[in-house]
């Protein structure tokens, strides 16, 4: 039997659709596409390098200003911790010494370092006031090495104008003068 042709449907003029041959085609990438693509990671990258250096700039900086800030304080703002006068005596008989005055409640701290006293033999530490009485810091005995004491002076460390160490016999065996405080 033989085929017979199909006819459109009613109502329908269209010819059926033919299958085209080909309905996907591999178009190729632009030529500039490589280079635009490499251009732009190239591009991210130095921005992004900036905005790291710029961290680093930005950290740097406040670093910095710390620094400075914390230099300006110890420099400008007065230390809350009393002053400390400093005293060298002059070397004599092979003894030397200094002391660190200190004003405290009670009177002048006087840190002392000595050496080269005679072992043994028994010190006064004194310190004299602007009306010329002494006053006793304490006592200590002496070595040749080097030892460090801690006395305090009844009397107010902006009124000293002396101190000084006299041994047993009450020679003085070390002296100088404590400049004036205010």
């Amino acid at each position: 039997m033989p085929r017979r042709a199909r006819r459109p449907a009613l109502g329908c003029t269209r010819a059926p659709a033919r299958r085209p041959k080909r309905l996907v085609t591999h178009a190729e990438p632009p030529a500039a596409l490589g280079e635009e693509v490499l251009g732009r990671v190239a591009r991210e990258r130095a921005l992004a390098r900036r905005r790291r250096h710029r961290r680093w700039a930005v950290g740097i900086a406040a670093a910095a200003a710390v620094l400075v800030l914390a230099l300006a304080l110890a420099v400008l703002v007065p230390r809350s911790g009393p002053s400390v006068t400093r005293i060298s005596f002059p070397q004599t008989n092979g003894v030397s010494a200094h002391a660190s005055l200190r004003a405290r409640t009670a009177g002048t701290e006087v840190g002392f370092h000595v050496q080269g006293l005679h072992d043994g033999d028994y010190y006064w530490l004194w310190l004299t006031g602007v009306d010329g009485d002494r006053v006793a810091a304490g006592t200590f005995r002496g070595t040749p090495d080097a030892t460090d004491l801690v006395m305090t002076a009844a009397l107010p460390l902006q009124d000293a104008r002396r101190i000084w160490v006299t041994d047993a016999e009450n020679r003085v065996v070390l002296d100088q003068r404590v400049p004036a405080t205010s």
